[in-house]
Order: C-alpha cells, then sequence, then structure tokens
C-alpha cells in the first residue's frame, strides 16, 4: 500500500478533494482527525484551536496501524501546522510522521479570503485572513522542508493546477 499524503490549513478543502480522488481512483481517503477521534479522543470539529497537539499526534499514528486497508493507495489527510490553545502557529515536528511510510506529499492551497468565508459558513468561527495566511505560508514551508529533507515527492494543488495534473501525480 502507498500512504500519500494530503496537507493543508483548515478549510482549504482537503475533505472535498479527497472525496473527489476517491470517486476516480482506487483509494481510500481518511482525515487524522478521525483517527485521533476513533482512538477516543474528543475533538471538536468546529474550534480549530488544538490542545494536547504531541498525544493526539501519536493517537492517530497508533490508529493507523491499526487499519486494515485493502485499496492501494491510502490518502491521509491532516496537517504540517496546527493552531495551538492560544491561537499560535505551531509546527508539527518531522519525527510526527516517522514510521508512517510516506511516499508522496500533496499541499493543498487556496485563497485565504476563501478559506475564511469557508471555515465561517462551515464552523460559524471568523478566522482573519491574516492569521490564516500566516498558517498557509508556515504549512507550505513545513511541507517543502519535510519533502526535501526526506527525499519526498510534492505536488503544491491550488485553484490554477489541473485536476488530471493531480491525478497523474498520484498515479505514477
Amino acid at each position: 500500500m502507498e500512504y500519500i499524503f494530503l496537507a493543508g490549513i483548515h478549510g482549504v478543502g482537503k475533505s472535498t478533494l479527497a472525496a473527489k480522488l476517491e470517486n476516480e481512483l482506487n483509494l481510500k481517503s481518511l482525515s487524522i482527525s478521525n483517527l485521533i477521534r476513533n482512538a477516543g479522543k474528543n475533538l471538536d470539529s468546529a474550534n480549530k484551536r488544538t490542545g494536547d497537539i504531541s498525544q493526539n499526534q501519536e493517537l492517530w499514528k497508533m490508529e493507523l496501524k491499526n487499519l486494515k486497508i485493502t485499496e492501494e493507495i491510502l490518502l491521509l489527510d491532516g496537517h504540517f501546522c496546527l493552531l495551538d490553545i492560544n491561537k499560535n502557529i505551531t509546527p508539527l515536528p518531522f519525527t510526527t510522521f516517522a514510521g508512517t511510510d510516506m511516499s508522496k506529499v500533496i499541499l493543498m492551497q487556496k485563497n485565504t479570503q476563501t478559506i475564511r468565508e469557508q471555515l465561517l459558513k462551515r464552523d460559524n468561527i471568523e478566522y482573519s485572513v491574516d492569521i490564516l495566511q500566516k498558517l498557509q505560508e508556515n504549512e507550505t514551508y513545513q511541507a517543502i522542508k519535510y519533502s526535501e529533507e526526506n527525499n519526498i515527492k510534492l505536488f503544491i494543488f491550488n485553484e490554477s493546477t489541473d485536476f488530471p495534473e493531480l491525478i497523474d501525480f498520484i498515479t505514477n
């Protein structure tokens, strides 16, 4: 099984993209948040500020090891950076991903005003464009750095990217 990490900030559209990819390809998509919930941790799906960040990372990795996946590709939707309980941007240590055998990274980006509007509509929580911009910049930096340090292919998917290019990246 091939493990691909779908990264991007909250509200960028990772779940929507993952569902679209599931319809197109023989893959299984899961969100790290759901794996943490499956491990017994109660996460508020609307509030994106996270406590117990390091403990949560261990929970999803334990859940991942226990999964029985029959599809050829596992697309795992998550983050390289999170907002902590005080809205501070917290890059996850790269050791978070140790032992996961990640083969590729897809980084999803979007206009931060659009993300802001989507988060407000979906979660009824207002984030400033400034914090979302900084979070997306940090997410991008971390994705590029992780990919380079670990010799993992990176594909940046945004409004100017064609969907067939993404399909090609996943399948080749």
